[in-house]
């Protein structure tokens, strides 16, 4: 059996495809390491959610968090509080995705500071968008109010004491539990 994987290697080599193993990775061995350690977090706290759909975020939410330096542990906590981890949840207040995005709210914002607006058709369908989205504004958020807030990530649901500090509860839950796989 493993010389007949090693001879369809070979032979996908010299006819130019490359082997699955090469196509499904896509990264390299750190990646495919901090892709495994979010995996872990994810089903930390959704044991439930099917490996391929938590392999799927795990890349998308490793690159993000990477990009806008935000730790994915906040971010899996968040969706996990947001959104169940369901990119088509739509909230009674409108926010969308799996991030929970108020893009009213927010392209108002992103309108002020000169940046391109959120596309909501977009943000409901593209995962990877949506939690580009999510990182960036995260990123806003902590830029803003980290140097004098330790719970800054909070302001995501809330500006308001009262809102913030109960929904910093609920994503600290969420945090203690990804904690206690490490």
């Amino acid at each position: 059996m493993k010389n007949l994987l090693i001879i369809l290697i070979i032979i996908s080599t010299l006819i130019g495809a490359k082997p699955a193993s090469t196509t499904t990775a896509n990264f390299n061995h750190a990646e495919y390491n901090e892709v495994k350690k979010i995996v872990k977090m994810i089903k930390a706290i959704k044991p439930k959610l099917n490996d391929y759909k938590a392999t799927k975020l795990a890349k998308y939410l490793n690159a993000t968090s990477k990009k806008y330096k935000i730790d994915p542990k906040v971010m899996i906590a968040i969706i996990d509080t947001e959104s169940d981890f369901d990119n088509s949840k739509v909230s009674e207040t409108g926010d969308l995705s799996l991030a929970q995005i108020n893009t009213e709210i927010w392209n108002k914002e992103l309108k002020r500071m000169k940046l391109p607006e959120i596309d909501q058709k977009r943000l409901k369908t593209d995962e990877k968008y949506a939690l580009n989205q999510m990182a960036m504004i995260l990123g806003i958020l902590k830029n803003r109010h980290a140097h004098k807030d330790g719970i800054w990530y909070a302001r995501y649901h809330s500006h308001t004491k009262k809102y913030k500090n109960v929904y910093f509860a609920k994503v600290d839950l969420r945090m203690r539990k990804i904690a206690s796989i490490y």
